[in-house]
């Protein structure tokens, strides 16, 4: 899960978190010359999990030193100066601050560094600088005020949306295991003054990344602007493991905002605002959604319960009402009523493996839900592998709903109302409410609280009476009504 950090705990985080898998290159002791180290250099290439090449990937090669039987970077205090003499480029004279390196790669994904400061370094991935960002920072009115300016805030914390995986430096391979903020997570190693590591191979992997945008109630997108968002996750596989988490967000000119996450998992997330342009504190939700590698939503909007209002005049300016013109070619806008919050409707669930949405309702009994999947142009579940039925567990745990199964048309042929054919069943071997009805007298099925177990039932089961909720899934199809045959009378 992503955390945190501000400028004051990252010398603590640094000392308390950072467990760094540390690598002799040449070996454990990195001889210091009395007079000056000349510098080393790194070259090689940088691919993906799959072993593509990562053109314009940056990273940092940042100076370590031990501390406290730690290693911390190298945060030098004030200025030095070698007896007025600046020294050759690269090169580290005895009690001179080490300074830190980048790297960027290529086209093809290579990279050359040639003035790295010998010792122990750690690299790790730091996010592209916006082209506009020095125009924004503006060192003197932070000088001054001691305040950065609100564009600049406004760009919320840069990151960058991938990480260092892995370095493989000859036979020799170090994965990164350490969490921490984006510019001190990575790998440290020791390098010789004057040694070039050749063909180094960088792995990087896409970091987990929640990309949102918030609008008001009429779709106006919510810019420039910083809330606070909540975020629950669970695990996927654990619905009763996971956390809660809170967080400043910053949205941008189009009114999107950008998070990185550490944990896979069911993601359910809420913001809140209050500005200038509202008169009540707004919010809104999405989720639960799942996030993990190689699966994230595609577009996620937030939706204010509420508009932003015209801002009022300025005390001393209000004019007369006799003095106000109203162009004829210009209409008024009416004014915007109080919004009342309406209460929680549910909504419909994306499952990212099929595409298909989902939503629980209430109901009667199976007919009243099919009724009301009908209505919604959607019809009752169709379960088709044991990834759906999976999915479905973690999403809508904690009560037995009716699914679309029924052999209502004909005696021990089961199938979906939706028409599509059974590939897929998960029946109960131990019921959770046996009954005595015969199997002809049970045509309709209830995904039970009990490991999701399906379970066929009649009118006098216990689940046809206290099953009040169904699943309605929504993919193109509609529920068809099942053509009961009847029985000529004698």
């Amino acid at each position: 899960m992503r955390r945190i950090y501000t400028p004051q705990k990252l010398a603590v985080f640094a000392a308390l978190t950072l467990l760094f898998t540390t690598i002799g290159v040449t070996a454990a002791q990195v001889p210091i010359a009395q007079d000056m180290q000349a510098p080393s250099g790194m070259s090689g290439k940088v691919v993906d999990l799959e072993g593509k090449a990562v053109a314009g990937f940056t990273f940092a090669i940042q100076p370590m030193q031990r501390q406290d039987g730690q290693l911390q970077p190298v945060q030098p205090e004030g200025e030095f100066q070698p007896h007025g003499q600046k020294p050759p480029e690269g090169v580290n004279l005895p009690g001179m601050p080490r300074q830190p390196a980048t790297g960027r790669t290529d086209v093809d994904g290579t990279f050359i560094v040639t003035d790295i400061q010998p010792g122990f370094i750690q690299l790790s991935a730091i996010p592209d600088t916006p082209q506009d960002m020095p125009e924004m920072f503006d060192p003197e009115a932070i000088l001054e005020g001691g305040q950065f300016p609100p564009a600049l805030i406004h760009r919320g914390p840069l990151e960058s949306d991938k990480k260092i995986f892995s370095i493989q430096i000859g036979k020799i391979i170090v994965f990164n295991t350490a969490e921490g903020p984006g510019f001190f997570e990575g790998i440290t190693f020791a390098i010789e003054p004057g040694k070039t590591l050749e063909n180094v191979k960088i792995t990087v992997k896409s970091r987990l990344r929640i990309h949102a945008r918030i609008v008001y109630a009429d779709s106006t997108p919510l810019v420039n602007a910083n809330g606070r968002l909540n975020m629950r996750q669970r695990d996927e596989f654990n619905p009763q493991s996971g956390g809660s988490y809170g967080m400043d967000y910053f949205t941008d000119d189009d009114g999107y905002f950008t998070e990185y996450m550490d944990a896979p998992g069911f993601y359910t997330i809420s913001v809140k605002y209050s500005g200038p342009s509202t008169e009540k504190e707004l919010s809104a939700g999405a989720g639960p959604f799942l996030l993990k590698d190689g699966i994230q939503p595609e577009e996620l909007v937030l939706r204010l319960d509420g508009n932003p209002v015209a801002a009022k005049p300025a005390p001393g300016n209000i004019e007369e009402p006799g003095d106000i013109e109203i162009p004829a070619e210009v209409e008024a806008n009416p004014p915007v009523p109080p919004q009342v919050r309406k209460p929680a409707k549910s909504v419909w669930v994306i499952n990212p493996t099929n595409g298909h949405a989902y939503k629980k309702i209430q109901c009667a009994d199976w007919h009243d839900a099919q009724q009301r999947a009908i209505e919604e142009g959607a019809h009752l579940v169709s379960i088709n592998d044991e990834a759906e039925q999976h999915w479905l567990q973690i999403i809508f745990r904690g009560h037995s709903f009716w699914i679309g199964l029924t052999d209502v048309e004909k005696e021990g042929e089961w199938q979906w109302d939706s028409g599509e054919p059974v590939t897929y069943t998960n029946w109960a071997v131990r019921p959770a409410f046996p009954d005595r009805l015969p199997d002809t007298e049970k045509d309709y099925v209830v995904f039970t609280f009990k490991d999701g177990e399906w379970q066929s039932v009649g009118p006098e089961s216990h689940f046809w009476r206290a099953t009040r909720e169904a699943i309605i899934e929504k993919d193109g199809l509609v529920s068809k009504t099942p053509t009961v045959k009847e029985t000529p009378h004698e």
